[in-house]
């Protein structure tokens, strides 16, 4: 009894001094604090994690480059510093200039979808883009070497090879006379040496580029061959078109004034009848 006394005794001594109580208060309004600021922190922590976990954020497609003002140049600076060591394969062209566009590899020969240029000293050069585009090739093969593909839009797209090495990337817009590349030498057409191969594609049909250049996307869609998969779409819509013309009109009623034609009697009753 006298221990719980004397502890009760203590207790009341030290309520009666004057720092006891604020320090009570101050201790309980940092818990309650702490605690708040606890519980927030959970919250925001939640937040994050929703945000992270969310769909990621895609960057919208850049615009297409504008060539509105453009007309195709040839890939290198200056043609008379260049040697055209291969040539267009036209099915119209006299069987002279075919055979000149003929390459001779793996013991076939094969016709020549673009134009060849290469440095009358067989050095290396740079190689230009002939208008402004997008990349959407860039990558090393085995037999052509470096290749670039650049799309110019309305289905145009310029094609460069045999390159020593590649100054551009996939997916990156590009000025005309940005240079693309060095030129170099292939395993495909090793008799042009150290050369670049051209080539202008509308639809994936190759025409002839000398008639492209100072050409503009619209002029090239114009007189170009249309692609095969337009040219399929085209038939198919004639099929179509075709069957729909021959159907005949469901709505159409049969005439009710148009009687049935009777049938005519037959020589068989002709004769009964002379014979009665």
């Amino acid at each position: 009894m006298k221990e719980e006394k004397n502890s009760s005794n203590k207790i009341q001594n030290l309520m009666r001094k004057r720092w006891v109580l604020p320090s009570v208060y101050l201790a309980a309004a940092a818990g309650l604090l702490s605690t708040v600021l606890f519980l927030q922190s959970g919250e925001d922590t939640e937040r994050e994690l929703e945000i992270s976990e969310g769909p990621e954020q895609t960057e919208e497609p850049t615009a297409p480059v504008d060539v509105a003002n453009e007309s195709f140049h040839l890939p290198v600076e200056n043609e008379a510093d260049f040697d055209r060591v291969g040539i267009f394969y036209d099915a119209q062209a006299e069987a002279d200039e075919q055979e000149q566009a003929i390459v001779y590899f793996n013991n076939m020969y094969v016709e020549n979808k673009g134009i060849d240029f290469a440095s009358k000293d067989q050095t290396a050069f740079p190689v230009m883009a002939s208008m402004s585009g997008n990349v959407t090739k860039a990558m090393k093969d085995s037999l052509l070497g470096f290749v670039v593909e650049v799309d110019h839009g309305d289905g145009v797209v310029t094609h460069y090879s045999s390159l020593s090495s590649m100054e551009v990337e996939q997916g990156q817009e590009i000025s005309q006379g940005d240079v693309i590349g060095e030129a170099g030498s292939n395993s495909y057409n090793q008799e042009a040496g150290v050369h670049v191969h051209f080539e202008v594609r509308q639809d994936g049909v190759a025409v002839n580029p000398m008639d492209a250049i100072e050409k503009s996307v619209e002029d090239i869609a114009a007189f170009a061959p249309q692609g095969e998969e337009k040219e399929k779409e085209k038939e198919k819509e004639k099929e179509n078109e075709k069957e729909e013309n021959e159907k005949p009109d469901e709505n159409q009623k049969p005439d009710e004034n148009e009687k049935p034609e009777e049938n005519e009697p037959s020589a068989e009753n002709d004769l009964e009848g002379t014979t009665e």
